[in-house]
């Protein structure tokens, strides 16, 4: 699961992030200040999951159009 967040990170791809209480969080991943969390860069506001409350990851990988 942290691998697919850190390769979301490097790759500047949008992710899904469900949450143990089944929050469902959708944006840009960023490194927090605090290691223990992430940053979640969604169209209205930016949320600070902590890594323990994170339950599942997608990754959101756009293919071109031809």
């Amino acid at each position: 699961m942290l691998k697919e967040l850190m390769i979301a990170i490097e790759k500047q791809q949008q992710i899904s992030v469900r949450t143990k209480d089944g929050t469902i969080t959708v944006g840009l991943p960023k490194h927090s200040v605090d290691p223990g969390r992430v940053k979640i860069y969604t169209q209205n506001e930016v949320v600070s999951i902590p890594l323990n409350d994170i339950n599942h990851i997608m990754r959101i990988i756009g293919l071109p159009v031809k």
